[in-house]
């Protein structure tokens, strides 16, 4: 089911005549370990949508390029265009904001 999800996901992104938004978020969970997530804003038919991209674990230490790889090298897999990406913002830490 995720995989199906997933991949309509994408396929929407891929296929709409807009631009979408991500989002990245870097946060901790109970057991104290880094997670990465992306949410996707985007416009499919006539409705705004929402939809978490990527929830990835970071190592320890995470820094902008860190950061940027694991969203690029989500990107290159099924070949989504940055050219799409319209605007990224974070949550504002450290981590997002320096390299």
């Amino acid at each position: 089911m995720s995989y199906f999800c997933e991949n309509e996901l994408i396929r929407r992104l891929k296929s709409s005549e807009h631009v979408f938004t991500i989002q990245l978020d870097e946060t901790t969970d109970m057991a104290g370990l880094s997670i990465l997530l992306v949410i996707v804003k985007y416009i499919h038919g006539t409705a705004a949508q929402e939809d978490m991209l990527i929830c990835k674990s970071l190592p320890i230490r995470t820094a902008v390029d860190e950061i940027f790889n694991i969203v690029n090298s989500y990107f290159k897999k099924p070949d989504i265009s940055w050219d799409l990406c319209h605007q990224v913002c974070t949550d504002g830490a450290k981590a997002m904001l320096h390299a």
